[in-house]
C-alpha cells in the first residue's frame, strides 16, 4: 500500500467515525461506539505518520565486482568495490561455493549487493562451466563494471 493508499484507509475511519456522531444523541452505546471509532482513527493516522517518516535507506551501488575462481578450495572469492567514500556495514567480501545450489540460495538473501553477487557469480560460473565442456581453459577471475551491473 502507498502512502495514497494509507490516505484513503485513514479517510476511511474518519468517515465512519462521522457518521457515528449522529449515533450518539441518545444513548451510551452510541458514545461508546464513537469512541471506539475515533480511537481506530489515532491508531490509522499514527501508522500513516510512523511510515511517512521512515528515513528512506539508500542502498551503495557497488563500483565493480572482482570474482576470483579458487581451484584449491572450490569457492569463488568476491571482493566489492565502491565509490568513496564507502557506506558504512556494506558487504565487501564474500566467499561462494563453486556450486549452482550454493550460488543460487544466495539469491533470496535479504541484502541487494548479496543477491547482485549471486547473480554476477552465476554468470561467471556458467561461462567458466561452457568453456570447460568445450576443452578450452577457463579464466580465473573475472572483474564486473558498474555499466554491467
Amino acid at each position: 500500500m502507498d502512502l495514497a493508499g494509507l490516505s484513503r484507509w485513514v479517510r476511511d475511519a474518519e468517515r465512519s467515525r462521522d457518521e457515528a456522531y449522529s449515533m450518539v444523541e441518545g444513548d451510551g452505546f452510541g458514545e461508546i461506539a464513537r469512541e471506539e471509532l475515533q480511537r481506530e482513527v489515532y491508531r490509522r493516522r499514527r501508522v500513516m505518520y510512523e511510515l511517512e517518516n521512515v528515513p528512506r535507506v539508500v542502498t551503495a551501488r557497488p563500483e565493480m565486482i572482482l570474482v576470483i575462481h579458487d581451484a584449491v578450495k572450490a569457492t569463488y572469492e568476491c571482493r566489492i568495490f565502491y565509490k568513496e567514500p564507502r557506506p558504512a556495514g556494506v558487504v565487501e567480501q564474500a566467499s561462494v561455493v563453486a556450486a549452482i545450489e550454493n550460488i543460487l540460495e544466495l539469491r533470496s538473501d535479504a541484502d541487494p549487493v548479496v543477491r547482485l553477487i549471486s547473480e554476477k557469480v552465476e554468470e561467471f560460473h556458467a561461462f567458466r562451466s561452457k568453456l570447460s565442456e568445450d576443452g578450452a581453459p577457463a579464466p580465473q577471475r573475472r572483474v564486473f563494471y558498474a555499466n554491467e551491473l
